[in-house]
């Protein structure tokens, strides 16, 4: 199924987390039902919607008009279509990167964090095993081979590397060439 996302604020999250365990719901469900709500609503509700997404939008996010010469426009497009972004996605990610200090990750990049924790969380359960492997049989080492051990250590480190190179691309990405 495809996934829709989004960010709130503290407050939001704690009104929906309350409000979906007092409906008994999970969040996601509770946001399908509202979205199913929405959608099949009728004209006045969807202007109502339309009016508090007005007013969502202008308080989480704000516009701004900069003025730059044209050559800089065009390295700006250049590097925002390597990056894959919209250019004004791109220059705000340059902007927020540089007044952070913190690299901001498209979502290539998320996917491949995603997919990192999915790895390392792989590799857990298989250290958990062996533990639980040598707890029950303290006297029998050969059931742990140390070629599953070697194998752990390879899959870490071949983590570690994605990791790595990920957080690199991240950082230099942001800085002038």
């Amino acid at each position: 199924m495809p996934v829709l996302k989004t960010l709130v604020d503290e407050e939001t999250k704690a009104k929906v987390v309350k409000t979906t365990k007092s409906l008994g719901l999970s969040e996601s469900e509770f946001l399908r039902v509202i979205i199913s709500e929405i959608i099949e609503s009728d004209k006045e509700s969807e202007h109502k919607i339309s009016e508090k997404t007005d007013e969502i939008l202008t308080t989480t996010l704000a516009r701004i008009t900069v003025r730059m010469p044209t050559f800089v426009i065009q390295k700006a497009k250049k590097r925002a279509e390597k990056k894959k972004m919209a250019l004004s996605r791109w220059i705000a990610a340059l902007v927020q990167s540089n007044l952070l200090r913190q690299p901001v990750h498209n979502e290539r990049e998320i996917l491949i964090l995603q997919a990192s924790n999915r790895e390392l969380a792989a590799i857990g359960r298989n250290i958990n095993q062996i533990a639980k492997t040598l707890n029950e049989s303290f006297y029998k080492t050969e059931a742990v081979r140390i070629d599953m051990l070697a194998e752990l250590t390879k899959a870490i480190e071949k983590n570690k590397t994605s990791i790595d190179s990920l957080i690199r691309a991240s950082q230099n990405v942001w800085e002038v060439e």
